[in-house]
């Protein structure tokens, strides 16, 4: 295929840790790698290498939504910067296009467009609103999202049946072999979000002695027994995780994939995680997962300390990740940005 210029549109800032900011910039960067010219637009402030072109839309205002705060860009000075960031693309691709803001203004302007719906929630009380804002994009934009969770919810706000391409993850090489010693424990998220579980995990650091427990990310209030190492970058929480044993997710609704599964994984860590939908549907494996009721520490505790007492080999955990790298999830992507390319402009660019 000829390289594209492709415009990526998060609609949350870059400057808090999120999926699908990581995923946006994971793409951006495979896509840079295989000769194609990504360039990401996003709210955000912080001057940053990020390994690909970026185009920051200032700072982002917040919104609670379905157990979380979504820091979106909505002046109209910034939904105009965003449109004229992304005219001059081959391809638009618009991660959650129905957010307020620089995400659904960018839907509306382009025309070679695909559309990723990351989120699950019930659409109920927004469903009208929603069906409004999607009946004014482009009628002919190829629909995506990452799971039958986002997928279900697409379908009963909006009415259409988007086509299901997983969330993806950028492999880092194998790690080390674990320092001996005391097994460490690991976080990844933000500890002040409810729907996060993070108390489940500080409960597990005072009642599971045996083993360190670690968090990364931000909002952490000072957990006794647990090292709240804040907001750390790639290369830093990399390290912590090619250290660590197990990754714990107790996270309590709200969720549409599994991506820190996939992160721990990755790293060859064994995962401990709550048993939800979306994270199933995304590996159940029993020999590298074990799962337990929300927000039932009880059987968490059993769980991760079976995990700890046989720990399964890194190797087998990530290949279970591999299947969900970019160069297995990029192709299929790519190919929609041939249809919509070629639909825009009535020539075959293959």
């Amino acid at each position: 295929m000829t390289p594209l210029r492709v415009a990526l549109v998060c609609p949350y800032s870059l400057d808090t840790p999120g999926g699908v900011a990581t995923h946006v910039l994971g793409l951006a960067r495979w896509l840079l790698e295989q000769g194609h010219d990504p360039v990401v637009v996003a709210p955000g402030e912080q001057e940053v290498d990020r390994g690909v072109p970026v185009v920051l839309l200032g700072p982002a205002s917040a919104f609670r939504f379905n157990g979380s705060v979504a820091r979106l860009a909505v002046s109209h000075r910034q939904r105009v910067m965003a449109v004229r960031a992304v005219a001059d693309a081959d391809v638009v691709h618009v991660h959650e296009p129905l957010t307020p803001g620089a995400g659904y203004a960018t839907a509306r302007a382009s025309s070679a467009l695909v559309v990723t719906h990351h989120a699950s929630f019930d659409p109920a009380h927004l469903a009208t609103t929603l069906r409004v804002r999607a009946s004014r994009l482009p009628a002919d934009r190829i629909s995506v999202a990452v799971s039958a969770a986002a997928a279900a919810t697409a379908r009963a706000a909006i009415g259409y049946e988007p086509l299901i391409i997983p969330n993806a993850i950028t492999m880092p090489p194998p790690a080390p072999a674990r320092p001996a010693g005391r097994p460490l424990v690991v976080f990844l998220g933000r500890q002040d979000e409810p729907r996060k579980g993070y108390p489940l995990f500080a409960a597990l650091a005072q009642s599971v002695p045996e083993a360190d427990f670690v968090a990364i990310g931000p909002g952490g209030p000072g957990a006794t027994g647990v090292r709240e190492l804040g907001r750390l970058d790639d290369r830093a929480a990399a390290e912590i995780l090619d250290q660590a044993t197990v990754l714990v997710a107790p996270n309590r609704f709200g969720e549409s994939f599994g991506l820190i599964l996939l992160e721990g994984l990755a790293h060859g860590c064994a995962v401990v995680a709550s048993d939800l939908p979306a994270f199933r549907a995304v590996v159940d494996h029993p020999g590298v997962i074990s799962w337990f009721p929300v927000d039932d520490v009880v059987s968490a505790r059993a769980a991760l300390r079976r995990r700890l007492d046989d720990p399964p080999p890194p190797a087998a955990a990530r290949a279970l990740a591999e299947r969900y790298s970019w160069d297995h999830v990029g192709p299929r992507i790519v190919e929609l940005y041939g249809r919509v390319t070629t639909r825009a402009t009535g020539a075959d660019v293959g």
